[in-house]
């Protein structure tokens, strides 16, 4: 017989209510909270030291207006000296380029600026790897020549003499520096630049502002081909911005010139051009000389179209025009 028990029935299913389970209850979620809140501190803490520090970093690589420090630039992201960047006008235009700068680069020293603008055969293509477009560029003589890292026969040793930033945008096929065909030499200048050009020069206004060692008053200009039409046309456009320009194969507007009167400009064509008629030079030089001014012009009498490689010094050159580099960087406005 199973007897009743008197009194209060302990009941199975009720004695996790009772006081003393409760307060157990109550010291275990104590205490997961309080590990909880340890954990965060201390993830807190880590992420602000991590913060703290790489703030510290890039303010000391970037120096105190923005600019790299030359021992922070990254290596393995150059070719033949070049940084590859991307300038974005307040459109949304986007203009991939190349920049070079000095080595020993020191803000409180003044460094000329070259501007040098590619022919049409250095566009980029849409279809293309971004590699293969920059070989575009990279695979020619005119471009490398700027960098210290060049080896070519006739070397001029540019960055040894004239330390100098130099500045190479590439336009993406079909668009070119100027909307013109190119068999026609002069032609008549319509009132806006190409966007591509426009972001040339305001990519070279931000350059400015970002490096403070550019000297405002050494901005040089040139080109070849395409480059040259692109040459002639920004200085028309913006006479007083450079302090030289050196055309090549190329023309521009000669009803224009009156406003280059204050420029030096050393022109280079080659007689026998087939591509870019040489007439479109002549007829800008003899416009520039008709309005008084006094520009240089070096017409090259058994030169077809590629004759870049005798002004810059190149590895082809078979008789590199002498003092060309003493001339630009000698130029101040």
């Amino acid at each position: 017989m199973i007897k009743k028990c008197q009194g209060s029935v302990i009941n199975p299913k009720n004695d996790h209510n009772t006081p003393a389970v409760q307060t157990s209850r109550q010291k275990i979620t104590l205490t997961i909270i309080s590990t909880a809140m340890l954990v965060l501190c201390i993830c807190g803490g880590y992420v602000l030291l991590t913060y703290n520090f790489l703030s510290k970093t890039s303010h000391a690589a970037s120096g105190p207006t923005g600019q790299v420090a030359p021992s922070e630039v990254n290596k393995a992201a150059m070719i033949d000296g070049y940084q590859k960047r991307v300038f974005t006008d307040g459109q949304g235009h986007s203009l991939p380029y190349y920049l070079y700068q000095p080595a020993h680069y020191n803000p409180a020293h003044k460094y000329p600026l070259v501007l040098l603008l590619h022919g049409g055969g250095e566009r980029a293509q849409p279809h293309n790897t971004p590699a293969q477009n920059r070989d575009l560029l990279f695979k020619q003589d005119y471009v490398k020549v700027w960098s210290d890292t060049y080896t070519g026969a006739h070397n001029p040793h540019i960055q040894q003499h004239w330390p100098t930033f130099v500045v190479v945008p590439q336009v993406m096929f079909p668009h070119q520096w100027v909307n013109t065909p190119s068999r026609e030499g002069s032609y008549k200048q319509v009132p806006h630049p190409t966007t591509e050009l426009l972001m040339a020069k305001q990519l070279i206004d931000s350059l400015q502002k970002q490096y403070t060692g550019v000297d405002p008053h050494r901005l040089y200009v040139t080109g070849v081909s395409q480059g040259g039409y692109g040459t002639w046309d920004m200085i028309e456009r913006w006479p007083h911005y450079f302090a030289a320009a050196a055309p090549i194969s190329g023309a521009g507007d000669p009803s224009k010139v009156d406003v280059l009167k204050d420029l030096p400009v050393w022109a280079f064509h080659g007689a026998k051009d087939p591509i870019v008629p040489v007439w479109g030079t002549r007829q800008m030089i003899a416009a520039m000389r008709a309005a008084g001014e006094s520009p240089r012009y070096t017409e090259l009498p058994h030169g077809q179209h590629y004759i870049w490689g005798e002004i810059y010094s190149l590895n082809n050159a078979s008789n590199p025009v002498p003092n060309f580099y003493d001339w630009l960087f000698s130029q101040k406005n």
